[in-house]
């Protein structure tokens, strides 16, 4: 009665040593190494909008230009200044240095409406020029900047 429990002892044990001698072993699948997280916060433009907010009460032309800014890098980041100049032709209708409160969560867009006050009045919208440099810190310290210029206001490609 006493060999009978260790035959399946000796079954057990000679299975488990069969997978170490070399036997056949379940596959194994490579997994791939996981992306390293982004550490740099990145902004781009996507678009701006320009319009005419009409005359303000000292006989001045009020403008607004809005621009539509993207995080891509994955990491919030917030605007520390925005420098623009606004073009009708060759002339200068304004240039403006703004510090906005603007955070833009990681992944995500956001809009920050900008106004401007010039002596000209433009009734075509499609002949101004706006050059914008935005100034960004990131969650984790690190400072970039994105520069772009945009025309043809009041156009619409379909």
């Amino acid at each position: 009665m006493c060999r009978m429990r260790w035959i399946p002892l000796i079954s057990v044990l000679a299975v488990i040593a069969s997978g170490c001698a070399g036997g056949p072993t379940a596959p194994t699948t490579a997994t791939a190494p996981t992306p390293a997280q982004s550490t740099r916060g990145n902004l781009i433009m996507v678009y701006m909008a320009l319009e005419n907010a009409g005359q303000g009460a000292h006989g001045d032309w009020q403008y607004k230009v809005t621009v539509h800014l993207s995080e891509t890098g994955g990491v919030e980041t917030a605007v520390t200044n925005i420098q623009f100049q606004a073009l009708f032709a060759s002339n200068i209708l304004a240039t403006e240095t703004v510090v906005p409160v603007l955070s833009v969560s990681a992944n995500s867009s956001s809009d920050e409406a900008l106004g401007f006050s010039a002596d000209t009045h433009v009734g075509d919208l499609s002949a101004v020029t706006v050059k914008m440099t935005v100034q960004f810190r990131d969650a984790n310290g690190n400072i970039g900047s994105v520069s772009n210029s945009f025309t043809g206001f009041g156009y619409w490609d379909y």
